[in-house]
């Protein structure tokens, strides 16, 4: 587990250089207005919905969904 945050989520996928763009799509993709990357506000209702806290994602969580994101959009 980590704690919620955008560079906890960047540290996750540092050494794995082939998830370097898909990090990028997923925070453009939840992006604020004018700002790169999700709301602490939305991070903290995601972590809620998904593990029953608001404060902690298990950092495998987060890799492997950057790897089922690129998997389907492999398969457009």
């Amino acid at each position: 587990m980590f704690k919620l945050g955008l560079g906890s989520m960047l540290l996750s996928v540092l050494g794995r250089p082939a998830l370097w763009g898909e990090a990028i799509r997923v925070a453009i993709s939840v992006r604020r207005r004018g700002r790169l990357g999700p709301s602490a506000a939305y991070l903290r209702w995601r972590s809620h919905t998904a593990y029953g806290d608001v404060m902690a994602i298990p950092s495998g969580d987060f890799v492997a969904y950057l790897r089922w994101r690129k998997q389907m959009r492999a398969m457009r």
